[in-house]
């Protein structure tokens, strides 16, 4: 049951108002089984019913998700070193988790050199497209490490040898590059955050992207290291004021 509710509310992350016939067709569940998770999330204020007989989000989603942006110690710790590297390079900088195979962005600071870019918070996309989500697959992870990440895998149209090279060259020079692979025309730079043996340790990653052309993605490699460390060292802080 769990599994559904959850199947459930994800889908209404990726899109708006849905009718239960979209949402059947999304999840995949029987229709049944949609109607009565449908209604039971509507009355419970996880969703919102309309009188077109459409579903959105609801208050309590909303309520849930401030509360995590409010509290997460990650985002706190980042929020401010974004904002600098932002204005102190002018490009765009983006916080990014791998969560069951995809990259999902927690947090964006545009910057005026990099213009316009395509990613959103809360956006997923496949962690083999992005630097951010290369660099945490490529990472060597505890052997008591678990979780809904799962360990690299190749994509079904990348050779598993050349995807097992990449993450060796990522491994090597500590750093990833999306060169138009999420989206065409814009490139990407991306580190881990933290050392692997700890627990904020490759949990999240930092990005710098831009336009393909309009910037040398190897030139930010190392201010993006400066910033992630800053961002673990302020989440280790954090961590040991509470204890």
């Amino acid at each position: 049951m769990v599994d559904r509710v959850s199947l459930v509310l994800r889908t209404f992350g990726a899109a708006g108002p849905m009718t239960l016939a979209q949402v059947t067709a999304r999840t995949g569940l029987p229709r049944s089984s949609v109607h009565r998770l449908l209604d039971q999330l509507a009355q419970a204020g996880w969703l919102a019913k309309s009188p077109g007989q459409t579903y959105e989000l609801g208050v309590h989603a909303y309520e849930v998700g401030q509360a995590a942006l409010r509290h997460n110690r990650l985002l706190q710790a980042a929020t401010p070193v974004m904002r600098a590297f932002a204005h102190r390079t002018g490009f765009t900088i983006q916080l990014g988790v791998v969560d069951r195979g995809d990259t999902v962005y927690l947090a964006k600071t545009g910057g005026r050199r990099s213009g316009p870019t395509p990613t959103a918070v809360g956006q997923r996309i496949p962690a083999h497209l992005t630097a951010v989500g290369k660099v945490q697959m490529a990472m060597p992870q505890p052997a008591d490490r678990t979780g809904p990440r799962g360990r690299p895998v190749a994509p079904f149209h990348h050779p598993a040898t050349a995807f097992a090279q990449e993450m060796e060259e990522i491994r090597r020079r500590g750093a990833a590059f999306d060169r138009g692979e999420a989206f065409s025309g814009i490139g990407c730079v991306g580190v881990s955050i933290g050392p692997a043996d700890h627990p904020y340790g490759n949990l999240a990653g930092l990005s710098v992207s831009a336009a393909v052309g309009t910037f040398e993605p190897r030139e930010l490699v190392g201010p993006l290291r400066i910033a992630a460390r800053e961002i673990w060292e302020r989440s280790v802080a954090t961590d040991l004021a509470n204890d």
